[in-house]
């Protein structure tokens, strides 16, 4: 959102589940070791030269030369049997997937064993238990990647399983959910279309469609399937989607449209004509060139953009008085009369997209770097904000950058502004002592299925608390 103004080291060679479910959820450590293998534990710690761990199998141990790294972890028990994944978890960027029904008592899993698996099913191609059997491991395989960011790994991994099994409606579900956490609207789209002519009374499946249409702004598309879908009986999520797509599209129907390689843009066409549209679009292409070039290498494919008339915007986005613009999704922007590509509006757009670069990343940004980076790149300094942020380190009234890892949109007007400030000179001071590179390596890293922690930590090397002491200090006179 712009203001009004605005793991490990890489991925694991193998991987193996320990895993025991409580009632509702799983509180685990996870074991990093040496050759790349993750250990997903009850609890671990050392105890002089060995890491000791708990297991549903009881007490276990390994050296502590063979450990990188031991994490707390919260994850949620992997489905023993393919079961359904919700499009509200992990479509929200969490890279946590929940997936609902009963969890198993334990599960081990290994690349290892699903090679053992393909080779079963390769000696007994008609035996049907073995074909299951393999689905389910892949399924299990899939969970576990969602988990750690991994969606082309999940992906491919469903891609295999629903291969084996074509009628198999919650594989169609699971893959449908990943393709639309990677804005893979139309690869989503065509695979429930397809699965929609075999089942139509799958209100999942209608659900997602409905999803795919929204992320490509086919409004009416979307509406008629979540339509169809709620006469399959009550959904709320779908519900919710399907009153908040009827008040845009009431909206959008008044609104001009002009398509790009890369952008859909709806603009106000009482004030504005088509060739200030395409102006737009134009300058929208060269700044997603431009973020591709300085930010990350694999951006999302395509973004909606949104210019509303002022108050349209407010009751659209039901956003802080204080917002000049939203990223929830789609690019939303409030315009006043709008005549010409302002450098207003410029700024606005390179800060709302820089939001959607990052939004397309398979693992959590905290806000703080999300907020810094977006207003570095629109040109912003924290230059006449230092005096401010002088006197809030020196009367303890800093907030720290932990507490800044959530969307600042909550926050009351003058907390945000302290939020905003903090953010532009912590990447600043990232930037004066790391180069602007800094920034793409984070990014790249983070692309690479590594934590926001990890990405900071390979490429500053020091941690975050260690990075933040350290700029507090260069504020101080």
């Amino acid at each position: 959102m712009r203001p009004l103004r605005k793991f490990g080291t890489g991925l694991p060679i193998f991987i193996v589940f320990l895993l025991c479910a409580t009632a509702q959820k799983l509180v685990a450590d996870v074991i990093y070791l040496n050759d790349g293998t993750v250990l997903l534990v009850e609890k671990a710690w050392i105890e002089g030269e060995e890491v000791k761990y708990q297991t549903s199998r009881g007490l276990q141990s390994l050296p502590k030369s063979r450990v990188r790294e031991i994490q707390a972890e919260n994850l949620p028990p992997a489905p023993k049997t393919p079961q359904r994944w919700s499009l509200a978890n992990i479509a929200s960027g969490s890279g946590t997937a929940t997936p609902t029904g009963t969890p198993p008592d334990s599960v081990e899993f290994s690349a290892e064993t699903l090679k053992k698996l393909r080779q079963n099913l390769s000696t007994k191609p008609t035996d049907a238990e073995a074909r299951a059997e393999l689905v389910r491991a892949l399924n299990s395989a899939a969970w576990l990647q969602v988990t750690r960011g991994d969606l082309s790994g999940a992906r491919a991994n469903l891609e295999e399983a629903l291969s084996l099994d074509k009628r198999d409606s919650i594989l169609v579900s699971n893959l449908a959910v990943v393709h639309l956490r990677m804005s893979n609207y139309q690869a989503a789209e065509a695979l429930l279309r397809s699965y929609l002519n075999v089942d139509r009374n799958n209100q999942e499946a209608h659900y997602l469609l409905g999803e795919s249409y929204y992320g490509q702004e086919k409004l009416a598309e979307a509406i008629d399937e979540w339509n169809a879908g709620l006469r399959l009986g009550p959904h709320p999520e779908m519900s919710r989607s399907l009153e908040k797509a009827q008040k845009e599209l009431r909206v959008h129907d008044q609104l001009g449209e002009v398509l790009s390689t890369h952008f859909i843009l709806r603009y106000d066409r009482k004030v504005s004509d088509q060739q200030l549209g395409q102006q737009i679009l134009n300058t929208l292409e060269a700044l997603y060139s431009q973020l591709t070039m300085e930010l990350m290498s694999k951006p999302p494919a395509t973004i909606v953009v949104i210019l509303y008339p002022d108050q349209t915007f407010f009751d659209i986005t039901r956003a802080a008085s204080w917002a000049g613009a939203v990223f929830d999704g789609k690019i939303r922007v409030p315009t006043k009369g709008l005549t010409g590509l302002t450098p207003v509006l410029r700024a606005t757009l390179i800060h709302e997209l820089t939001h959607a670069f990052v939004a397309a990343l398979p693992q959590d940004c905290p806000t703080w770097f999300n907020e810094g980076v977006a207003q570095l790149q629109e040109g912003e300094s924290a230059a006449p904000l230092r005096r401010m942020l002088e006197q809030l380190s020196q009367t303890d009234r800093f907030i720290p950058l932990r507490n800044l890892q959530l969307s600042f949109s909550k926050l009351p007007e003058a907390t945000a502004d302290i939020a905003y400030a903090e953010s532009l000179s912590a990447t600043e001071y990232l930037v004066k002592q790391h180069g602007k590179s800094s920034i793409r390596s984070i990014l790249e890293l983070m692309s690479q299925n590594y934590s926001f922690e990890n990405a900071f930590t390979a490429t500053v090397r020091k941690s975050v608390a260690e990075f933040e002491s350290a700029w507090q200090r260069d504020l101080l006179p």
